[in-house]
């Protein structure tokens, strides 16, 4: 096992992605706690990960509230010692209030700036001061391919994950020479984002958006995810700091169909 003993904080970690992340990094030998801001899924995916044999800790956290984030980490360090892995997973769009950026108001914004980009920056800033301590640790931010193209209706959203990226590549180059290694997952199009849409409906926009957009007829699945981040966790990955890795398809390189034939 890759990561045996070694101690994962993975925010977010109740559900989809978060949830796969947390199962990987147990099956590869880790012990987890997962930072979450609903218990009950929480809570179902700790049991999972004790199954394994692995240790697990829930502790409920609102990301967005620095003062709960130094909590968590607090607590972690408290009880486990050491954090090797901190996975900042948590995050989301305001899907119920996109709009034009012309008809955006403040209050969106700050709801995904907050919960996207600041929580990043709260976690990283509680965690990086142990990790440097102990020459060592991996940090992984999840971002998202919209910080990289950009997506129409999605601006707050794009801006945050865009800062997200180059906030991982600047800290990646304080922390390098301490042996803190800072990389970024940048997400496409997700089976588990989906889940609201008829079969039908998903079936169509795989075969045709997502054909055109990504080069593949699916969506992501998590443990797309989950499988890289296990990676880049690792001392595998001891070379690599500083990069943003789209798992999209093609998404990120634009057009995929030909303009002349």
């Amino acid at each position: 096992m890759k990561l045996e003993n070694k101690i994962a904080l993975v925010t977010g970690g109740g559900r989809s992605i978060g949830r796969a992340i947390c199962l990987k990094l147990a099956g590869e030998g880790a012990d987890v706690i997962i930072a979450n801001s609903s218990l009950e899924p929480a809570n179902e995916v700790a049991g999972l990960i004790r199954a394994k044999g692995r240790r697990c800790k829930v502790i409920q956290t609102d990301v967005t509230k620095y003062d709960q984030v130094k909590q968590a980490v607090a607590t972690t360090l408290g009880e486990f010692g050491r954090i090797d892995i901190l996975v900042n997973n948590a995050g989301g769009s305001a899907r119920e209030k996109m709009s034009l950026f012309c008809d955006s108001e403040e209050e969106t914004w700050d709801y995904i700036l907050n919960l996207n980009l600041k929580s990043v920056l709260y976690n990283c800033r509680q965690v990086i001061g142990p990790m440097l301590a102990q020459g060592s640790g991996s940090i992984i931010n999840i971002g998202s391919v919209a910080g990289m193209i950009g997506l129409a209706s999605q601006v707050d959203y794009s801006a945050a994950k865009a800062a997200v990226i180059g906030f991982t590549q600047a800290l990646a180059k304080e922390t390098s020479r301490s042996g803190v290694r800072v990389n970024c997952i940048s997400c496409g199009p997700m089976a588990s984002s989906a889940h609201k849409m008829s079969e039908a409906m998903r079936e169509r926009t795989a075969k045709t958006v997502l054909g055109e957009a990504t080069g593949f007829d699916r969506f992501g699945e998590v443990d797309d995810i989950a499988y890289l981040a296990a990676f880049l966790a690792s001392d595998e990955s001891g070379f690599i700091t500083g990069q943003n890795y789209p798992v999209c398809g093609v998404m990120n390189l634009g057009l995929n169909e030909p303009l002349m034939r």
